[in-house]
């Protein structure tokens, strides 16, 4: 194959072109339509060599019975947008804060000033306003960073990739991922469970067994006169194949074929009355809302265009493609009923994307990665994956790319597709791509759209939307010191059951963890993320080596009911104590605080001015303290330890209860360490804390607390970066020193624009030039006298937040000595 074939050839020969004659003819509804059923009439196949042996696979049953069937009450229906020829992502979803976009692009940048920025650091292309309305409804999901290994920069040999969806071929591919999807439907598939508006059919829409019907976007005209003379004879068709002839079976299949053409072009007629707008795609996507509408059980509808492949002139023609892909939408969405609203989800694809850098025509040349879009009410909407950087590291350097050097991917097209087909159209990802691929969290959980009446959700996902808190006396779960004794090795990771394991009940869709990393034989970070979503680029906590350093992670369950904890370089052992859930039942209800100190043993503030020695028990009244209800039943508690005398642990339980063998802060001689405590409220609404050994200070910030009446409920997520200080692309690079940091946290990495009173945040503070801590607090207030972490110089230390959001939607963090650079990773956000 050459590999500088244009991307229309390289379509045509991934395709199978319906027709070859001029539309409006009769004979070609008919001809084109036996070609839908797959009898190939013109195709390359001979009737008389198929034999009457075939009639079962060429003449499905749904022509025999009934062709369409309506959507059945929980089944999603996927839209795809093919953007053949290579969309520029990086000039779709914009990374305008970078000051290395415009340097590389100088001729066909887009100004910061004309994209619709998404966050601080990207925005879409100015032509795509109406996608942009609906990102500010929470609709829109961009995954960001979408490739597949080795990549090829073939029209052809990428095209059939995607259009494959398995491994990458090695010869010519048959089927597609949407036929093979249809394939494993069986006797449930229909003759329209799958549609393309165009003539064209292309490989994604082929299976072995089943391929998609082809719907002409000007219509098809035999069946749909209204005439006296078309009726006279359509009723004559009707009649002479009402029944059989006992001429053969290939007579009587002929006739069966007309009259279901007729059948089919009634059912279908709706779709082009009145005449669909002017516009490739608006008209194709016009057609599909319509299809949609009639509720005759279409899955999957491509309607796909063409002219991305931009050498030259990019500015205006991708800017008219733009132009066209949002007009599509916005008459996709203004045509679709109601009743579909939330089960309607659209997807787009390209073969790949374009180079980082412009060329001298003002053009782009065929590069890697790209950016998609994934929109629906049914979406979680927000930011996934990690935009490509514009940056290659060189001996641990960051350096700027060359001139011809591709990005990286960070996430596997295919991950796409099995998110998709889990998530949407009920399962059979491994099957279909050939493996089991890590999925994304874009689907929320049924019943919880956004926008639009009625319709339900078709998506999937054990989305912990509108979840409570059911906090429980700590338990362990993991240790893995005990047993065989296997750390967690380099790059390794474990998958850990939560949810029908020990206090945890099966129907939990989130934990409160106590991770604790111990004995790292190097630097290193945990993650702790969802089973079966693909590992964000995120941390949970940090070890320098030889230490024990623990921290609270609330963490959204996975399939299974279970999270993986992975392990960057080295060997570590690793505790988890849960000492909590979340159920989508009604439970408890948090209400955020401005953080306010209630406990140091260094000035006598609620308990006595003394350090708690060896095995001491000091007992802490939390209601009433701080802001806190008398009616609450756990608290949110920022505990440090500072000025220990030896080695030793903290536990913190319910006042009352029996101690348990947990711990919620680690320690060494000197060391100040901080960690969020999330613990339930004992008798007298006080909690009890436990020092193992030697003597140390003890201080507690509230920060919110959980009760049965009034409150936020929590929807978790998979965790996403909103801040890094040390990536030059991003919008606040540099060391934070003693000026507040605004965050923007509300409408970025999965959280609404609206309605959201708290977030759940895991901040990490690095390579501090002294020892300092960090607050974190509502923007727009000042800062309170309390901390989240405590660092020293050259440290790395992470803690979790939960941090009340202030009236712009943003958190301010405040570092109290010397310049530290700050990352905040959000995994989940409170509504009220």
């Amino acid at each position: 194959m050459d590999p500088d074939i244009s991307a229309a050839d390289a379509f045509a020969l991934l395709s199978t072109r319906q027709s070859s004659f001029a539309p409006g003819s009769t004979a070609l509804d008919r001809r084109r339509f036996l070609q839908m059923l797959g009898l190939g009439v013109g195709g390359g196949m001979l009737l008389d060599t198929v034999g009457i042996e075939g009639l079962d696979r060429w003449i499905p049953g749904s022509l025999r019975n009934a062709f369409a069937a309506p959507l059945g009450a929980d089944q999603g229906v996927l839209v795809l947008i093919g953007m053949y020829g290579g969309n520029d992502g990086l000039n779709t979803v914009v990374p305008y804060a970078n000051p290395k976009y415009g340097a590389y692009r100088s001729n066909i940048a887009l100004s910061p000033s004309s994209v619709l920025p998404l966050d601080a650091a990207v925005g879409l292309h100015p032509n795509l306003a109406f996608v942009k309305s609906l990102w500010d409804q929470q609709k829109v999901a961009v995954v960001q960073g979408v490739g597949y290994p080795n990549p090829n920069l073939s029209h052809f040999d990428s095209m059939a990739t995607w259009m494959y969806g398995n491994a990458v071929p090695s010869s010519m591919p048959t089927t597609g991922w949407v036929g093979r999807w249809v394939d494993g439907l069986g006797a449930s598939a229909e003759l329209l469970t799958t549609a393309v508006i165009g003539t064209d059919l292309p490989l994604h829409m082929i299976g072995a067994g089943r391929q998609a019907v082809t719907i002409p976007e000007y219509g098809l005209s035999y069946g749909a006169g209204t005439d006296a003379t078309s009726a006279r004879m359509y009723d004559g068709v009707r009649a002479y194949s009402a029944s059989l002839a006992g001429r053969g079976p290939w007579h009587d299949a002929f006739a069966a074929t007309e009259r279901s053409q007729l059948d089919m072009t009634h059912t279908i007629a709706p779709a082009f009355t009145p005449d669909p707008p002017d516009g490739a795609l608006l008209k194709k996507l016009t057609i599909a809302a319509r299809l949609i509408n009639a509720d005759i059980g279409l899955r999957v509808i491509d309607a796909s265009f063409d002219a991305f492949d931009t050498h030259s002139d990019e500015p205006d023609e991708h800017g008219k493609r733009m132009a066209e892909l949002d007009a599509g939408l916005q008459g996709f969405f203004a045509a679709l009923d109601a009743r579909f609203a939330g089960r309607v989800t659209v997807m787009t694809f390209s073969e790949f994307g374009r180079t980082p850098w412009s060329n001298g025509s003002l053009g782009t040349d065929h590069g890697t990665t790209n950016n998609h879009f994934v929109i629906g009410n049914n979406v979680n909407g927000g930011l996934y994956g990690q935009q490509p950087s514009l940056q290659k590291v060189v001996g641990g350097v960051p350096k700027d790319l060359d001139e011809w050097d591709r990005v990286d991917f960070n996430v596997d097209f295919r991950s796409l597709y099995a998110t998709v087909l889990d998530g949407l159209l009920g399962g059979g990802s491994s099957t279909v791509l050939g493996a089991a691929y890590p999925k994304l969290d874009l689907f929320r959980a049924a019943g919880t759209t956004t926008g639009g009446s009625g319709g339900g959700s078709a998506g999937g996902g054990s989305n912990a939307a509108g979840a409570d808190l059911v906090s429980i006396v700590p338990d362990r779960l993991l240790d893995t010191r005990l047993g065989a004794g296997t750390p967690i090795g380099a790059g390794g990771s474990i998958t850990l059951p939560v949810a029908g394991v020990r206090s945890v009940p099966a129907n939990a869709v989130a934990a409160v963890l106590n991770v604790t990393a111990v004995g790292a034989t190097s630097s290193s970070f945990l993650t702790v993320w969802p089973t079966g979503v693909v590992r964000p680029g995120t941390s949970s906590l940090n070890m320098a080596g030889g230490d024990v350093v623990p921290n609270l992670v609330i963490a959204k369950l996975g399939d299974g009911g279970q999270v993986d904890i992975f392990n960057h370089a080295g060997e570590v052992h690793c505790v988890v104590d849960v000492v909590g859930y979340f159920q989508s039942a009604a439970a408890s209800r948090f209400t955020s605080l401005s953080p306010a100190r209630i406990l140091d043993t260094r000035s006598g503030l609620g308990a006595a001015a003394a350090a708690v020695g060896p095995g001491g028990v000091l007992d802490l009244q939390v209601t009433g303290q701080g802001g806190v209800d008398p009616g609450a039943d756990t608290v949110v508690l920022n505990v440090t330890v500072t000025e220990p005398s030896a080695s030793g642990f903290v536990t913190v339980w319910p006042t009352g209860a029996a101690m348990p063998t947990a711990s919620n802060l680690n320690f060494v001689p000197a060391q100040t360490v901080p960690n969020l405590v999330l613990a339930k409220l004992g008798v007298g609404g006080k909690v009890s804390l436990f020092n193992s050994a030697g003597s140390t200070q003890i201080i507690a910030d509230v920060l919110g607390y959980f009760g049965p009446t009034g409150g936020s409920r929590l929807t978790s997520i998979a965790p996403a970066r909103l801040l890094d200080t040390r990536d030059p692309a991003g919008p606040s690079f540099g060391p934070v020193g003693q000026t507040p940091l605004v965050v923007p946290v509300v409408g970025r990495g999965g959280v609404p624009s609206s309605g959201v009173t708290a977030v759940v945040l895991n901040v990490t503070a690095t390579d501090g030039t002294r020892g300092s801590y960090v607050t974190v607090y509502p923007n727009g207030q000042d800062a309170p006298t309390a901390s989240n972490l405590n660092t020293t110089a050259g440290q790395a230390r992470a803690n979790l937040v939960i941090a009340k959001v202030g009236p712009d939607g943003a958190v301010a963090m405040f570092n109290s000595s010397g310049a530290i650079h700050l990352i905040a990773d959000v995994v989940g956000y409170f509504t009220g």
